[in-house]
């Protein structure tokens, strides 16, 4: 029997807004709702609206949902359109429509995927996993379930998440009659779902396990685990969570007929309230017609008084009842793709078939449950289900194994690293040492010439920062694309290969563009460091820090501009600041989940304003004492990245300022006068 319980919208979205639950996390969003101008906020929360509605009214959920897929399509939001896709997929897997279902997922996943969200595309391919299960494709199921908990595994904070991938788990376990490891993986989802203080999530644990220990013949901890989700859902006001909860107690109770009949009836009612329900309620009705012809073969057909329902007291007329029941439950699993169930209940009608003398139909009947059976629960599918799991098993170890030399290697980095570092302080204390004997030495006819030569000095040693500074990114950026080819040969297919590829003939080019222009810049600047006034336009700026960043494929890059803004300054000094200030930001982000940075451009009061902002862990007021100090110091930690900011800034006129909490980001400003100011 297939497990009854699909809670895939729920899962995600109640416990991860707020505390709140059912109708008062529903008051609230519809509050906000009203007090939302912005549109993409505003398709945000119509989305959330529908995710919630899944479990309680499915046509509110869809009408949500349009509001939501509308409003995105409208602005062009990728990210909202992606969302409705998926929550348009959850919704038709609650009203059964499984095929639909799996071709908008399969949207939203592609989308996802190309907007580089790796914690939805897990939550997608987790989605996807649940409609292949309602479909009996348990090889694309579980391959789903598995990968989904790769993702999530390598993301913190997705405890939640990895308890749902690690449930799905457990149900294909079950619906392939392995009980024992289903509830191996149960026990593990359990323990996610409680980590996570994800309330939802921990009932529907309790209610899958309450099936497995009834299937394992274990009635004590199947009464015990449905008795503990149904005080959950009684508590949050989760209907279909009480029906479910009512049709499992129902099939534990199978054998005392009037608790049985009791509980399955109640939990009919409740499926009837709730719109949308009709795959869940097929197999509540499947149980009730199994437990009717129960009672016939054991002429158990007393008027059902005792259950609160007007049962008939014939023997034709509770098998004309039990029939009418199966043939409901398999019509509507037939319809909706349910192959296990319908095959289950055609097995039971084919017997009420026999016993009314309907031989064809029951010969018609047995043969389905053959022929279905013998697909679903084939030894081909166990095997290939047992070798997804096995190459899990490798790929963790494997993954083991590879943490271990990359600790090896980055020692055996740190240790050259540090005798590079001594090699360097001994050679400056001995050139210093050797420049202050020669000073000593120095007389007073040769005092200019030295003056002239130590400003010459200085000049180069600030070019030669500025040209090592800005050459570091690209060529790391270049050998981080190449090493992962040379690790992982094998790791990625065709599609992924030719865009590493692209990739690094990118930043190839970035790089000698770089070096192309650093090297003329030199002719002049060796010379006379002064800047070359000339007009230039924002939008050039910001496409020449995309392209020269376009290795940085962890970072998430957004670029605005008001209008077609033009400043008036060198191109050369300003592409240096702006190229030191976003490859800062991007070191602050390398351990970030979710890095981004935002380039923006506007015009206020004859003013030119560029702002890069990151939501990085932030930067103290000594971090960036060289910005502000001419006097500050650099070494390994400060560098040289905000000294030639602030050198560059001050040669072309321009006022930076800096804006940074901690734990919330960083925000730098540049200020340029407006042209003709």
């Amino acid at each position: 029997m297939r497990k009854a319980i699909v809670c895939i919208a729920m899962m995600f979205s109640i416990s991860a807004f707020s505390q709140k639950l059912g109708l008062a996390l529903l008051d609230s969003l519809k509050l906000d709702l009203y007090n939302t101008r912005d549109d993409s906020s505003k398709a945000k929360l119509y989305l959330r609206i529908a995710d919630v509605y899944i479990d309680i009214d499915l046509r509110k959920a869809g009408l949500y949902a349009d509001s939501g897929s509308f409003i995105s399509n409208k602005i062009n939001w990728k990210e909202g359109i992606a969302n409705s896709y998926v929550t348009n997929g959850n919704i038709y897997n609650f009203r059964g429509d499984y095929n639909k279902a799996v071709a908008s997922i399969k949207k939203g996943y592609t989308l996802y995927s190309e907007l580089g969200d790796k914690k939805q595309v897990g939550r997608t391919i987790y989605t996807l996993g649940m409609s292949y299960e309602r479909l009996s494709n348990y090889e694309e199921a579980i391959r789903c379930g598995f990968q989904s908990l790769r993702i999530f595994e390598n993301i913190p904070g997705c405890e939640r998440e990895s308890g749902n991938s690690l449930s799905m788990i457990a149900v294909i376990y079950f619906l392939q009659k392995d009980f024992k490891k289903s509830i191996e993986y149960s026990l593990l989802a359990l323990k996610k779902q409680e980590s996570a203080k994800n309330t939802i999530g921990v009932a529907n644990e309790l209610s899958e396990m309450a099936d497995t220990y009834h299937e394992l013949h274990d009635s004590a901890n199947a009464v015990r685990n449905n008795l503990r989700a149904l005080e959950i859902y009684n508590k949050i006001g989760d209907k279909f969570g009480e029906a479910l909860v009512n049709y499992q107690l129902g099939r534990v109770y199978a054998r005392n007929y009037d608790t049985a009949l009791a509980y399955l009836f109640a939990a009919e009612k409740l499926f009837n309230k709730l719109s949308d329900s009709s795959n869940t309620s097929a197999t509540n009705m499947g149980e009730i017609g199994r437990i009717l012809l129960r009672m016939v073969k054991q002429n158990d057909t007393v008027p059902s008084t005792r259950t609160g329902m007007h049962l008939p007291n014939t023997r034709p007329g509770m098998l004309q009842l039990a029939g009418n029941y199966l043939q409901k439950a398999v019509t509507i699993s037939r319809l909706s793709g349910d192959r296990e169930d319908e095959v289950a209940f055609s097995a039971d009608l084919a017997e009420v078939q026999s016993l009314r003398g309907d031989y064809k139909n029951a010969y018609y009947n047995f043969r389905k449950y053959q022929e279905v059976t013998d697909s679903i629960f084939s030894q081909e599918n166990k095997n290939k289900i047992a070798a997804i799991e096995s190459q899990r098993a490798i790929d963790l170890k494997n993954k083991e194994i590879e943490n271990k030399e990359l600790q090896i290697g980055n020692q055996q980095k740190g240790m050259w690293l540090l005798i590079i570092c001594l090699a360097f302080v001994l050679t400056i204390g001995a050139v210093l040492y050797y420049q202050s004997i020669s000073r000593k030495k120095t007389n007073r006819a040769l005092h200019q010439l030295n003056n002239e030569l130590d400003e010459a000095n200085r000049v180069k040693a600030k070019f030669f920062g500025i040209l090592g500074h800005d050459l570091r990114s690209p060529v790391a950026n270049l050998i981080n694309f190449m090493q992962l080819q040379k690790r992982k040969p094998g790791a990625m297919n065709l599609e992924q290969v030719a865009d590493r590829e692209t990739r690094i003939t990118e930043s190839a080019k970035s790089l000698l563009e770089t070096m192309e222009t650093m090297l003329l810049w030199s002719k002049g600047q060796m010379e006379h460091f002064k800047p070359d006034i000339s007009e230039i336009r924002v939008k050039d700026l910001f496409a020449y820090i995309q392209r020269f960043f376009t290795g940085s494929e962890y970072i998430n890059f957004t670029f605005l501009t008001e209008k077609d803004l033009v400043v008036q300054t060198d191109e050369n000094y300003l592409q240096t600041i702006m190229r030191n200030l976003t490859a800062n930001a991007s070191k602050s982000l390398l351990v970030m989940p979710g890095a981004a940075i935002e380039w923006k451009a506007w015009e206020e009061e004859n003013n030119v304003y560029l702002s890069i902002s990151d939501n990085g862990p932030g930067v103290s007021s000594q971090q960036v004492k060289a910005l502000y100090d001419e006097t500050a110091s650099s070494g390994a930690k400060t560098g040289l990245g905000l000294h030639i900011i602030r050198d560059l800034t001050k040669a072309i006129g321009c006022v930076i300022t800096l804006n940074s909490q901690k734990k919330e980001g960083t925000e730098f400003v540049l200020c340029l006068a407006k042209i003709g100011k």
